[in-house]
């Protein structure tokens, strides 16, 4: 069901640009359990950021702001499927690491970044040095993409065949399905 007050901000919706506001909140636990790569959730969030600064500040894309916008997600998330208080503690728990470790790859993700803006504004391409700066970005992204695998079986472990369903039958109803 979408607003029909949704001209402004790019043409998004109030519930798309919540979506979007929302990456690292509960758009973010939501990717996790529908498998989305992290590594694309984190890069977007990037560009996002750049678009909505001045509607979020700069803390958007700090482990510790992201960790609390994914607790508060999680609880969200879980509560429509009766996750235990200990349920809730262990997800929470999972995402956290998963943020330190998928935060800890911005860095490298950055430095690719600026290394391609490089090479792509110097008198002549180097097609080689593109070459090694794809590979270093396809060495994070792989990373990234097993670090999220991982939180997303370790989630699992957590949660009930019937929790998962239940999640998941919400997680498709909220994109549309």
């Amino acid at each position: 069901m979408e607003d029909k007050d949704a001209t402004s901000g790019g043409g998004k919706t109030p519930r798309r640009r919540w979506i979007v506001y929302g990456l690292l909140g509960a758009g973010a636990l939501v990717t996790l359990v529908a498998a989305r790569p992290i590594a694309a959730a984190v890069q977007e969030a990037e560009q996002w950021h750049g678009r909505f600064a001045g509607h979020f500040g700069h803390h958007s894309l700090y482990p510790d702001a992201a960790r609390e916008h994914l607790q508060v997600a999680a609880r969200w998330a879980l509560r429509d499927v009766d996750a235990t208080p200990e349920q809730q503690e262990k997800v929470n728990a999972i995402v956290a690491s998963a943020v330190t470790d998928l935060f800890a790859l911005k860095d490298r993700h950055l430095a690719n970044r600026d290394a391609l803006h490089q090479q792509l504004v110097a008198e002549k391409v180097d097609r080689a040095a593109l070459e090694e700066t794809r590979k270093a970005e396809m060495e994070v992204a792989d990373e990234a993409s097993k670090r999220f695998v991982q939180a997303v079986a370790d989630i699992s472990d957590v949660l009930t065949p019937e929790q998962r369903q239940a999640l998941a039958e919400r997680i498709h109803h909220l994109h549309g399905g």
